[in-house]
């Protein structure tokens, strides 16, 4: 397994450890629960080295992504952050991804850990008609996470440009703790916060400052899992596959179907969306006892209609949560099911998702 950069830090602060996408990664320090609490009612850091980072840069940057990407590209302004999917001819989802734009031929993508690989080839494999150049600088940088409704407040002394002047899904470049950064108001939490890159030479520096300075507790991907599962946020490998299309998974809005100028799996998504999905993603919550996981099947009257993709305990409600395919016409909220549970068919209903929103999330 590869290790992170900042592996002997995290060793330090007693980490547990555990594989994910061929990375040693912290899977918690103290207690997942803590820790899940920690970033609602605070601030933790992530380290999320792990993810793939590409800079594209020369030529029709703005045309290569827009054709390359479902989302729109040429409406991303300079200092702009947008989430977008990079999708097979036939819709399938390849991966979900967030593209930087500091200028119109310069671009920072950041990608998922395990299809990091695969991505490049598939990217590279277009930039070239644009005239871009796409380069992997993972190995060259740090990724950390500061989220919680304290991030802001926290890190704002140390921050050339305090994060919560950015607004939502923006970046800029500055310091933090004295060493260059790419600072990003992004996250995976549901929580405000920020994602700052950080050369892998000044890692160390940004991470003591965060955990020792600020005393800003490390948080593992357990917590990080039950975080972005109350908030619906989908994770690669769950609820997006290249199986499945985005209008099934839940990430139809981030495809943009309208006017003339083509992508990928353009012509194949119009279809879908007219005839209509056959399945839907949809939130459950389990009525009985038991915990849903990913991969139980989900019932009506004993018959399979679909199957969980992530599930588990919400921390903050207290409340057996799921995310699921299900047929299209069961997805509606109220509906009754069932999830199978270690042989037991445990009633569930449809209901609203996020499980949990944090109405300051976007001020």
């Amino acid at each position: 397994m590869k290790s992170l950069p900042l592996h002997d830090r995290h060793k330090a602060h007693g980490a547990n450890w555990g594989e994910f996408a061929g990375f040693s990664m912290p899977l918690y320090y103290t207690r997942p629960l803590v820790e899940h609490h920690a970033v609602r009612q605070g601030a933790g850091v992530f380290d999320i080295s792990h993810m793939g980072q590409f800079t594209a840069e020369g030529g029709d940057g703005v045309g290569f992504l827009q054709f390359a990407l479902t989302n729109d590209v040429r409406a991303l302004a300079d200092g702009g952050a947008l989430y977008s999917l990079l999708c097979r001819e036939d819709g399938g989802v390849l991966d979900d991804l967030i593209v930087y734009r500091h200028s119109p031929s310069r671009f920072r993508i950041i990608v998922n850990a395990a299809p990091r690989e695969k991505d490049f080839r598939w990217l590279a494999g277009l930039s070239g008609k644009f005239g871009v150049t796409l380069t992997d600088v993972s190995a060259d940088w740090c990724l950390l996470a500061v989220q919680g409704p304290e991030a802001f407040a926290r890190l704002a002394p140390h921050c050339g440009v305090p994060p919560a002047t950015l607004g939502y899904y923006t970046f800029t470049e500055t310091k933090a703790f004295g060493v260059p950064v790419f600072l990003a108001r992004t996250g995976y939490t549901g929580e405000p916060g920020c994602e700052i890159a950080v050369p892998v030479a000044e890692a160390e520096r940004l991470w003591q400052g965060l955990t020792g300075e600020l005393e800003i507790p490390p948080i593992g991907l357990a917590a990080r899992d039950t975080l972005r599962l109350e908030a619906c946020m989908a994770l690669y490998g769950h609820e997006l596959r290249e199986e499945w299309h985005p209008l099934e998974s839940g990430v139809g809005w981030a495809v943009r179907l309208e006017g003339e100028e083509d992508f990928i799996g353009k012509a194949a998504l119009k279809k879908i969306k007219e005839a209509g999905p056959t399945q839907l993603l949809a939130g459950l919550e389990a009525t009985g006892r038991g915990l849903p996981r990913s991969g139980y099947p989900v019932l009506e009257g004993g018959k399979p209609v679909g199957a969980v993709t992530s599930g588990g305990l919400s921390p903050t409600t207290g409340k057996a949560v799921a995310l699921a395919h299900l047929q299209a016409p069961l997805a509606k909220i109220g509906t009754a099911l069932a999830v199978e549970i270690r042989g037991k068919a445990v009633p569930a209903r449809v209901v609203r998702r996020p499980f949990y929103r944090n109405p300051h999330l976007r001020d």
